[in-house]
């Protein structure tokens, strides 16, 4: 038991209790910390990040406006270059639009081709005459671009292109003065299917008045091949979307470009722009941007994040610029500082433990003692001395325990020696330890049972004389009762034997009136039995005889079929004896048929006198049965008043029977009773004796014990 009090106290120690709460409340500190500086590392690598991206997106969106805008400016100045055209002789005209053509071409590379579309009879024909001249209807267009084997330049020149007047980006220009970008379109050029976007500018005059337009066509293969601003991360993915979300831009997938963002899976792209056109706009450039923190980056299928800014043009379309990166690549740094963080704090709070274990070892070591000693006192042990001198609390309570050992062991040593002296007889006691506090009820309660003791056992002293003087009373009487109750209990014995003779005789009667019973009342079932037999017997003679009356008028239609059968071969004989020769075959036919008719005419006769004679027997049948069932009949009213008859004598039988069971069970109870009450008569005879003999002894054993004075 002491060992195992030890364990225990040493698995829940106050050093160990304090040690993992310090630990606990450290874990959960520097979890906290960890946490609370990851949250805040990541929100704050998130808008660093969201910053980053929409810089970025809005620089290369710059860079795609400025391209274009340049486009704009050069579109302008072929359009100035232009406006000459009518001053020139005519037959110059065709070939200064030819050099501004070529002249557009070799100020810049990424131009796919260039264009000059001219009002009707501006410009002179193909053999350098003017309208006054060949008088007819001329709309000129003139179409430049590289040659694919580098050799120069290719044209396309028609006077037919009236068409181009009904356009709308035409009529548009035309109308505003102001130049204008069409949105992607597919251009097919030398067999090929180009997708690209046109930058067009208005022709005027020396006057200001309309001649026509120009311009020139930018491919967007040209487009996707720009130098654009780097974000820093692998997985960047950047797209640009045109006012009809055409694809500009992808540079994941350059496969992509030209088409539209919805074919490609990029719907929330469409969502963007579309959010984008719903915001107000405002005075700083930068203003405007959506950001999604819960998408897929397109390019790598991971979890990320997208910023979608505008891309808005001077001519008034609507683009926009889409970049995604994946969270786990700015998320990797935040990762890697937080597990750097989270070493550290690891560390830093294992020394911390070492140095708080090493603390409370030291000036928590006393408690060890104390718990030593305060083992042995829970074991029973109050002989303990706790050797600790300090002047903290500890030595304080190291005082307090010895204190306690020594007064409880005054307490138990005192108690000890008045148990005994109780146990040898003396009662005659007196409690000389002094006892303090809650001890004092101990105190009171020995000398109270002391005393209640010695008054106790001078009133057993006095009763035990009285006991024995009326024991030996009650066993002179006790003996007389036995002999008066032995007697009438064998006058009861022989009443029991008596009736049960009695009970012995009526059964008999009752078993046999009950077999007379079962006997009648079978007869009667017999009887009963063979009257519905023969009711049964009368309904089928009933039936025989009614077909038989069926049977008879079968037999009569027969009988008028044979005479109506001799009657036709009668006929027939006489139509055969007249047809001579050629009827003699079918006279041997209607004899025979006439024989038949004869023989069933007797046949039908024999039956009928067969049935007749059937009927008849029959009818006699019937009588016979139904005189029977008469008979059999007045059988059963006589077996049911013998059977009620014997049910009445049984059942007065049976009453007799309960009657006599019943007296016999009243006559086993007094003869129980008397037999009980003998048997206590003379078991109170021995323990009056038997009292005598303990009161005695009680006077004995009280007379050993030495007592106070009674008070």
């Amino acid at each position: 038991m002491p060992s195992q009090s030890k364990f225990k106290a040493s698995g829940t120690s106050l050093s160990t209790k304090i040690i993992s709460k310090i630990a606990l409340m450290i874990g959960a500190i520097f979890l906290v910390t960890i946490a609370v500086s990851s949250s805040l590392s990541a929100r704050s690598q998130l808008q660093i990040t969201n910053e980053k991206l929409v810089s970025v997106a809005y620089e290369n969106s710059f860079l795609i406006a400025n391209n274009v805008e340049a486009s704009y400016a050069k579109a302008t100045a072929f359009a100035d270059s232009l406006r000459n055209i009518s001053a020139l002789d005519p037959k110059e005209q065709r070939d200064a639009i030819d050099n501004a053509l070529v002249g557009i071409l070799e100020g810049n590379k990424n131009f796919t081709t260039v264009f000059a579309y001219f009002e009707q009879n501006t410009v002179a024909d193909a053999n350098g005459e003017p309208y006054s001249v060949h008088k007819r209807d001329i709309a000129y267009e003139a179409i430049a671009y590289p040659d694919p084997e580098g050799s120069g330049y290719l044209y396309e020149k028609h006077e037919d292109a009236f068409d181009t007047y009904e356009k709308a980006y035409y009529q548009q220009i035309k109308s505003t003065g102001e130049p204008y970008l069409m949105e992607p379109y597919v251009y097919e050029l030398m067999g090929k299917e180009i997708m690209m976007i046109s930058v067009i500018a208005p022709i005027r005059d020396v006057n200001g008045n309309f001649m026509g337009v120009a311009g020139m066509d930018v491919a967007l293969d040209d487009m996707q091949s720009m130098r654009f601003a780097g974000t820093g991360y692998e997985s960047a993915h950047m797209v640009a979307l045109a006012e009809d979300t055409t694809i500009l831009v992808d540079s994941a997938n350059p496969s992509a470009v030209g088409k539209p963002a919805s074919d490609n899976g990029y719907q929330i792209m469409c969502e963007a722009q579309e959010r984008l056109r719903g915001m107000s706009q405002t005075e700083h450039a930068n203003s405007l941007y959506v950001i999604e923190n819960h998408i897929t980056n397109f390019a790598t299928e991971n979890r990320g994040i997208s910023v979608s800014v505008p891309l808005t043009l001077s001519s008034g379309n609507q683009w926009m610029l889409y970049l995604s990166i994946d969270k786990g690549e700015f998320y990797g740094p935040i990762i890697s500082d937080i597990a750097k963080l989270a070493l550290a704090i690891i560390v830093f709070g294992i020394l911390m433990l070492c140095i708080v274990y090493y603390i409370i070892k030291k000036y928590l070591s006393p408690i060890q003692t104390i718990m030593d000693g305060a083992v042995r006192l829970e074991s029973g042990d109050l002989n303990i001395h706790i050797d600790v001198h300090s002047k903290d609390e500890l030595g304080r309570l190291a005082q307090t325990f010895n204190h306690i050992s020594t007064t409880m062991n005054n307490y138990v040593h005192d108690i000890s020696i008045q148990l005994s002296e109780m146990a040898n007889n003396n009662l005659d006691i007196n409690i000389t330890q002094k006892y303090i506090g809650d001890f004092i009820p101990i105190q009171d309660s020995i000398e109270k049972i002391s005393c209640a003791l010695n008054n106790t056992l001078h009133q057993i002293n006095h009763s035990a004389d009285a006991v024995a003087q009326r024991a030996e009373s009650m066993s002179v009487d006790a003996h007389g009762l036995a002999k008066s109750v032995l007697a009438e209990a064998q006058a009861i014995e022989e009443l029991t034997s008596s009736i049960g003779g009695l009970s012995k005789d009526m059964t008999a009667n009752a078993d046999n009136a009950q077999k007379a019973n079962e006997t009648v009342l079978n007869v009667k079932e017999q009887i009963v039995s063979s009257n519905h037999e023969m009711t049964s017997l009368v309904n089928a003679m009933s039936d025989i005889k009614q077909s038989s009356s069926e049977i008879q008028k079968i037999v009569s239609t027969i009988q008028g079929i044979a005479d109506q059968t001799n009657l036709l071969s009668l006929n027939a004989s006489v139509e055969a004896s007249r047809a001579g020769e050629a009827g003699k075959t079918f006279a041997v036919v209607a004899k025979e048929i006439r024989d038949l008719a004869a023989k069933s005419a007797d046949a039908v006769q024999q039956t009928e006198e067969l049935i007749t004679a059937s009927h008849q027997a029959v009818e006699r049948g019937i009588q016979i049965a139904d005189n029977t069932a008469k008979s059999l009949s007045l059988v059963v009213e006589g077996a049911n008043v013998v059977s009620s008859s014997v049910d009445q004598i049984n059942s007065a039988t049976q009453e007799q029977k309960k009657v006599l069971d019943h007296l016999t069970d009243h006559i086993d109870l007094i003869s129980n009773a008397m037999q009980t009450n003998s048997a206590s008569v003379q078991g109170s005879a021995g323990t009056s004796t038997e009292l005598l003999g303990l009161s005695k002894r009680l006077y004995e054993l009280v007379k050993g014990f030495r007592l106070k004075n009674p008070q």
